[in-house]
């Protein structure tokens, strides 16, 4: 059972690794990705955004070093589904910034 584990836990960190690895640079790939422009406003700005609550969103806010336009996404993204003010004030002090 425990190799079963390791195992699983091996495939998923593989897994992990090949979807957000930047294989031109080698780095990792920034949150959210390239965005299309003019997305549309009922998909996430990034992905994980939805399963965040309030908090997490604004630590989060905060610690990543987020391009404007990723911040214009969540900017619009919760303007138009969860309109939580704490998170629409941190994003604007941001994007001021």
């Amino acid at each position: 059972m425990n190799l079963f584990k390791l195992l699983l836990a091996g495939a998923a960190t593989a897994t992990i690794v090949l979807a957000f690895r930047d294989r031109d640079t080698g780095g990792w790939l920034p949150p959210g990705g390239d965005p299309a422009p003019g997305y549309p406003e009922d998909e996430e700005p990034v992905l994980g955004y939805d399963g965040m609550d309030r908090d997490t969103v604004v630590d989060w806010l905060r610690s990543a070093d987020l391009d404007p336009d990723t911040l214009a996404r969540v900017h619009a993204y919760e303007s138009a589904h969860q309109r939580r003010g704490l998170v629409l004030e941190t994003v604007a002090d941001l994007m001021e910034e």
